[in-house]
């Protein structure tokens, strides 16, 4: 019997590990305001823990959505201008913009980076004006009522480490260079990740520019460059971990769904099972001629199985694998490893199921002619297929793969993967709203004695020095 949660978790996994979703960073970002607040709170007081809310929300508003929502507006604006707007990402088996015009391309190209320095200069150079704007104020309605004066110069006479350094932020960066800067713009429109380092970039190079003192820009500093990788990498290198500790398999939960729906009524025992995986014929790769990236055209392809006397089942499923992706540039093409399940007799080969699964897993980006799925995405996703039977192979032994077992595996391994997610959700926010603050304040403290907020707030980031 399915259970009634079943499909909610399914749901919800899903949207979490959509690599376009802010939902995982909006529940990491809620604990870090929280954490960063205070901490913020219990050295500077109520001053302090004002100026830090305000940044992390407002900061997390356009850091979070900034982009997205520019990118939207500018859609808008490209369907009414232009016809098929695609994605600008590219590779050997897939090119969504080949139909778009020179000038589309264009428009997109600018407008996905305009997009993008909108919300950096925002965030990096607009907010933190404002947002120390208003501490000066609150600074001043309590100059009357404390009497204590900071003199800057001696705070810094007796800080450690008074050595001059430059800071700043040194920004590096035929076809290949197109192709590049295509492959970049897709990122960054539809990759969270990217997006959010985009605006990190710009966020840190405006708060340190606008720091009011050496120790707050040192703390901007250590503090945005530690959370870039909690934010963007530790939850997955934690799940990767956890995987590799109890040697689970990581399947996408709609894979997973795919893959159970498709062996249950086969009535196929655990041994079976394994016998049927893997069934490929290295002789007959062998005398297929590919191209030099690895693919062949379907027309080459069924002309070659033609020659070599192959009947028409197997020029079928080559017909049928050749649609997991659309035509490239009008041509239907075939990966190597494609044309290695046209000849397997594996249960995992049959392109039908193959195509339901790796569309699932990528939300309908696969088939999609106008959107971009790297072709090694799609491939980590078939091989995961094969890995995660061979897990179900191996736990049914000799007994038949039922329905029910099948409900009890897919639930075991949708439970494992909520946990496995909120263990690295925790990680993450644990560093971030602990631990990075904990540090920044402390490393501050050695390298610039012990300061409170007033004497950062108060301070003029033209007169400090950084520490060598």
């Amino acid at each position: 019997m399915t259970s009634i949660i079943e499909q909610p978790l399914i749901k919800g996994l899903s949207h979490i590990k959509n690599p376009s979703a802010t939902l995982p960073t909006l529940l990491i970002e809620a604990c870090c305001t929280s954490g960063r607040t205070y901490q913020s709170y219990k050295r500077g007081g109520t001053l302090e823990a004002k100026e830090r809310f305000r940044e992390e929300v407002t900061c997390a508003a356009f850091w979070l959505w900034g982009a997205k929502a520019l990118n939207k507006i500018g859609d808008v604006i490209g369907e009414k201008l232009f016809k098929n707007i695609a994605d600008t990402g590219k590779d050997f088996l897939r090119d969504p913009s080949y139909q778009m015009s020179n000038a589309g391309k264009i428009f997109k190209f600018t407008k996905i980076i305009l997009s993008a320095l909108i919300a950096t200069g925002l965030v990096g150079f607009v907010v933190p004006k404002v947002n120390h704007a208003i501490t000066d104020k609150l600074l001043n309605k309590s100059k009357n009522k404390n009497k204590k004066e900071y003199n800057l110069n001696d705070f810094i006479k007796n800080a450690k480490n008074e050595n001059n350094s430059n800071y700043g932020l040194n920004f590096k960066g035929n076809e290949n260079l197109i192709n590049g800067l295509m492959k970049a713009s897709y990122n960054l429109e539809n990759k969270n990740v990217w997006r959010l380092i985009s605006t990190d970039t710009g966020m840190l190079a405006g708060r340190v520019y606008n720091s009011r003192h050496p120790a707050e820009r040192f703390e901007y500093l250590f503090r945005d460059i530690c959370s870039m990788f909690f934010y963007n990498f530790t939850t997955g290198g934690v799940i990767f971990l956890l995987n590799k500790i109890f040697k689970k398999t990581e399947i996408h939960p709609k894979a997973l769904d795919e893959i159970c729906t498709y062996l249950n009524g086969k009535n196929l025992t655990g041994k079976a099972l394994l016998s049927s995986l893997n069934k490929k014929n290295a002789s007959n790769i062998a005398n297929i001629s590919f191209e030099q990236n690895g693919t062949i055209k379907l027309k080459d392809l069924v002309k070659q199985l033609q020659d070599l006397n192959f009947g028409e089942i197997i020029i079928e499923k080559a017909r049928k694998m050749s649609e997991l992706q659309p035509p490239l540039r009008g041509e239907r093409v075939l990966s190597k490893a494609q044309v290695e399940d046209v000849f397997s007799n594996s249960i995992s080969s049959n392109p039908t199921f193959l195509k339901k699964v790796i569309n699932a897993a990528t939300y309908g980006r696969a088939t999609d002619p106008t959107k971009f799925v790297e072709a090694q995405t799609c491939q980590k996703i078939r091989n995961g297929i094969d890995t995660f039977m061979l897990e179900i192979a191996n736990k049914a032994g000799e007994n038949v793969i039922s329905a029910e077992f099948l409900n009890k595996i897919k639930m075991k391994t949708l439970t494992r993967t909520a946990l496995f997610q909120l263990a690295g959700l925790a990680f993450s926010a644990v560093g971030l709203a602990i631990i990075i603050p904990k540090m920044q304040i402390f490393l501050s403290q050695k390298l610039y004695g012990k300061q409170s907020f007033e004497d950062i707030a108060n301070g003029n980031k033209k007169d400090g020095k950084m520490p060598s």
